[in-house]
């Protein structure tokens, strides 16, 4: 076996979680977006080939996560580890991105809570993103960073 082949072996077992939560991912917004363009949930549930139950619970789902309706940091990740996205389309799309960054919130300084941004999917990437990858995007949103802490 050549070292080139046990690469392309070890890239595709890699991308068999990223795999299942992209199709996790589209599988809601397909549902979604039936819903509001009008279908039943028992139309949804028979080209889905699941019971209407199971259409009825996807649709809660969708509706209390927003990365459903936008992409996001972690989906671009995704997309990459499973060879949709070139090594250099997703650090120029992660870039760029406009973070928002974590914290208690703004309304409520005291509160013993913490809200997430888009930024703590960058830090908790764990193997969809190198150490070095990390640390350009780093590097390249120090700014932003800065500007969050003055707000």
């Amino acid at each position: 076996m050549t070292i080139a082949f046990e690469n392309d072996i070890e890239r595709q077992l890699r991308a068999i979680s990223p795999r299942a939560e992209l199709e996790r991912l589209e599988k809601l917004r397909a549902v979604l977006a039936a819903a509001e363009a009008g279908w039943s949930q028992r139309d949804i549930a028979r080209r889905v080939g699941v019971e209407q139950p199971e259409i009825s619970r996807l649709l809660k789902k969708a509706r209390l996560r927003p990365d459903v309706r936008e992409r996001t940091p972690r989906e671009v990740l995704l997309r990459y580890a499973v060879g949709e996205l070139t090594h250099e389309q997703m650090m120029t799309e992660l870039e760029h991105w406009d973070y928002t960054f974590g914290g208690t919130p703004a309304d409520d300084p005291a509160a013993d809570v913490y809200v997430r941004g888009t930024w703590d999917q960058i830090e908790r990437a764990g193997d969809l993103l190198s150490d070095e990858d990390y640390q350009r995007l780093f590097d390249a949103t120090a700014s932003q960073r800065a500007a969050s802490r003055r707000e």
